[in-house]
């Protein structure tokens, strides 16, 4: 109640300042029109009338200079507007399952194909360790169908190669650009030299001669070199069988081209090396021996 009080005698100390303030300065403008006329108490409606306009104008200045009041959004509202519906696109993991399929267009080929992929799955992410963590049956399932995006668009590749341009002409070249290269590289070591040579030896000296030349495959030159080419191979693989959405995720775009790197093709390219064939060969008959 207090409290009420105070706030009324503040309101009433405030009006009488403000009509004191009023009354000075029509009386003011009064005293300063008398000086040009001689109706003084006509003067004193017209200065309070001057001064209402005074004040009513520079209100209006201060009001458009402020600007438009904006009502600040509440939190609320800005979560309601960013609330995604039931059926948002980006909620499910929606990808085109017949897409490989009409790639490969072959009904046998397809079930082939879809029974080996999901054994894949099913060994080394579902039974292997994915189980292990969630019941989930949808992410095996979406790396089955990447998986098979990925044969299918080989397979499309392949369909649309000339087999008769490619075995006639383009292996043809290749072959004999690399026969070519190696009768020139071993000319430069000596063929006599050559023949001294084991094959870990006459692989180095043909490594070092072609990297003198600069003929040398990026590749070859360094484990660290051969990871880089692998990486900017599997870039190009990436960008074309995941999705556009996929594909702008920095962490998913690196995670697979890392994972095809590394897991995938770097084994391969291992196999490859003769040596290590031959070490794998020798391994699996004493196996079978043993």
């Amino acid at each position: 109640m207090a409290r009420k009080m105070e706030t009324i005698h503040d309101l009433i100390e405030e009006g009488k300042t403000r009509a004191l303030v009023w009354l000075i300065c029509i009386l003011s403008l009064a005293y300063f029109l008398s000086l040009t006329s001689k109706w003084v108490w006509l003067n004193i409606p017209i200065s309070f009338l001057i001064i209402s306009v005074l004040r009513y104008l520079s209100l209006e200045v201060e009001i458009h200079r402020r600007g438009p009041t904006i009502c600040q959004p509440s939190y609320l509202s800005y979560l309601q507007s960013r609330q995604l519906s039931p059926h948002d696109p980006l909620l499910f993991l929606a990808r085109d399952k017949m897409k490989w399929k009409r790639n490969i267009d072959s009904p046998v080929v397809e079930v082939a194909v879809d029974e080996f992929t999901h054994k894949i799955v099913q060994e080394f992410v579902t039974d292997l360790w994915y189980s292990s963590i969630t019941p989930d049956q949808e992410v095996p399932e979406q790396i089955r169908l990447l998986i098979n995006d990925v044969i299918g668009e080989i397979s499309q590749r392949v369909r649309h190669i000339n087999l008769i341009d490619l075995l006639t002409r383009d292996m043809v070249d290749l072959i004999g650009s690399h026969l070519e290269l190696y009768r020139r590289n071993q000319a430069r070591i000596g063929v006599h030299v050559m023949g001294t040579l084991s094959s870990e030896e006459r692989d180095e000296r043909l490594k070092h001669c072609l990297a003198a030349a600069k003929e040398l495959h990026p590749a070859l030159i360094s484990p660290e070199d051969e990871y880089k080419v692998l990486k900017r191979l599997m870039g190009g693989v990436v960008a074309v069988v995941l999705r556009p959405q996929e594909a702008q995720c920095p962490i998913v775009r690196c995670l697979a081209q890392e994972l095809l790197a590394c897991v995938v093709m770097q084994p391969i390219m291992n196999f490859a090396s003769p040596g290590l064939a031959s070490d794998e060969f020798c391994h699996s008959a004493c196996m079978l021996l043993g």
